[in-house]
């Protein structure tokens, strides 16, 4: 009741300040993070960014366009390093490095080192977070509205975003944990129109795109095996079983803002209690019922431990 009344508290104060810089405007923090949404997916236009975790920070640029059919067209490459470059056409996205061999992989979305707040369902968050107002302030020369997701409890992390006035494209964004500490941040340095769009969805059509491979199989309810708790608001997406000897199976799940992944291994391949976290990726390892569970996702570690402490394994009959 104590944490609360205080988590109450906290929100009232933040909205209150926060409340005369917005007072000139009807608009809602869901209607700017719906603005923001539709905005990044369905405008042409090209960003220079930074994606920063800890003592790691990559600078890219990303283009996006879409055609008349609302079909998804982009390109993010990063900037330093070997050559490294990741396409979207529709829904295949396509990797391109000189440290790996080429792959697709199919999905609407390209997230790597994207915010993935972009993606989410602001009407599904609402209830395992507030949305803050946090009044405006200016990132890469521009005007931004600065909306506060903050959780409901204990298990997540809160998430902060800054959204161009204009274009209503995101300009900024930081996961922060419970005592403030930003575990990782992305942050545009320059946005621009992109000029020609129809060049970009030419070169995109025209990539010769690399074999897909499977990351989940369909979802299906054939597993034996299940954590028993999860913070609310998390669903079970998609189940995986390799089909080898040992196999490992994989489950993934999300709360439309944050996800983590869960594997079950045959053998005892890691140490007991296995705890590591950098930036916002936390990995718990524990030996469950003579099988070693791995949690690996963007969650708090307390909360990756009692996930994997609370993992049920069903009765198989003989």
């Amino acid at each position: 009741m104590a944490k609360k009344l205080l988590h109450s508290l906290i929100i009232l104060l933040i909205s209150s300040s926060a409340f005369p810089i917005f007072a000139n405007t009807q608009e809602s923090p869901v209607d700017h993070l719906i603005q923001m949404k539709d905005a990044f997916q369905q405008q042409n236009y090209v960003m220079t960014f930074t994606y920063s975790e800890e003592n790691e920070s990559y600078a890219l640029s990303y283009r996006h366009a879409s055609d008349q059919q609302q079909n998804h067209y982009a390109q993010l490459l990063y900037l330093d390093g070997p050559r490294t470059e990741i396409w979207q056409k529709e829904n295949t996205i396509s990797y391109f490095s000189a440290n790996y061999a080429p792959f697709s992989i199919r999905s609407n979305n390209m997230i790597d080192s994207l915010p993935n707040i972009v993606y989410s369902d602001f009407s599904q968050l609402t209830q395992y977070y507030d949305f803050i107002p946090f009044g405006k302030n200016r990132v890469a020369n521009r005007i931004a509205n600065v909306i506060k997701l903050i959780p409901k409890d204990e298990f997540r992390y809160a998430y902060t975003v800054w959204i161009d006035e204009q274009s209503h494209l995101p300009l900024r964004g930081e996961i922060t944990d419970r005592n403030g500490e930003i575990l990782s941040q992305f942050k545009v340095i320059t946005l621009d129109e992109l000029a020609n769009p129809q060049t970009l969805i030419d070169t995109a059509t025209q990539l010769r795109q690399p074999p897909e491979i499977t990351i989940y199989s369909p979802n299906t309810t054939n597993y034996q095996w299940q954590p028993s708790w999860v913070p609310k608001g998390f669903k079970l997406i998609k189940f995986h079983s390799d089909g080898l000897s040992p196999s490992t199976q994989t489950q993934l799940y999300s709360d439309g803002l944050f996800t983590f992944s869960l594997y079950l291994l045959d053998q005892n391949e890691m140490p007991i209690n296995q705890a590591w976290r950098q930036g916002i990726d936390t990995l718990y390892a524990e030996v469950i019922n003579g099988k070693t569970v791995v949690l690996v996702g963007q969650i708090p570690l307390t909360t990756a431990r009692r996930i994997v402490q609370d993992v049920k394994f069903k009765e198989v009959a003989q």
